[in-house]
């Protein structure tokens, strides 16, 4: 790329992050940085993985903003280039090396929730589905986590898989 170049932060149409970034790769060689997560979310059936952008309806890509805004313009899922009034908005280049070097230039990142001693979390999957538990043990190495159950008055320790539970969160709505 030439020293005209900068990079700029295009909003694209929602969910269409990923076919942008491809289409502007392909159709005009433009160098493209979209970051996106990997996650667990939680279902009433369990938890599935889930990969959305880290910047949902925004992606980074590195043009000559006077030469090739209007073919960027013209790519499919492209809404705007980000700017203020008539003038688009530069975003230095340290801030994308620096989310580059986050995501290690491999564009997913996955995040795993820690889940910690002494945890308060619920069962969202096996034979105890439904109950609350305290978390007495992590067991990385098996994926498990042993929590304490009240069953019958009584508390035991029981083995599940880490993701068999979900951190008790407060409920949103609820009063601290």
């Amino acid at each position: 790329m030439t020293d005209s170049t900068s990079w700029y932060c295009i909003r694209t149409k929602p969910k269409n992050e990923r076919l942008t970034s491809q289409l502007l790769r392909t159709e005009i060689g433009l160098p493209v940085f979209c970051p996106f997560i990997r996650f667990e979310r939680a279902r009433r059936t369990g938890r599935t993985w889930v990969t959305e952008a880290m910047f949902p309806g925004y992606i980074f890509t590195r043009m000559d903003y006077t030469t090739q805004n209007r073919h960027v313009r013209s790519i499919r899922g492209v809404i705007t280039v980000v700017g203020f009034g008539d003038h688009p908005a530069i975003v230095p280049e340290q801030i994308v090396d620096d989310l580059r070097r986050e995501v290690k230039d491999e564009e997913t990142v996955v995040i795993q929730p820690q889940i910690a001693i002494g945890e308060e979390v619920n069962v969202i999957a096996g034979p105890f589905q439904g109950l609350r538990a305290v978390v007495s043990r992590v067991l990385p190495a098996r994926e498990r986590v042993a929590v304490l159950l009240e069953v019958l008055g009584m508390e035991r320790e029981v083995e599940v898989s880490a993701t068999a539970v979900l951190p008790d969160l407060p409920h949103p709505m609820s009063k601290p």
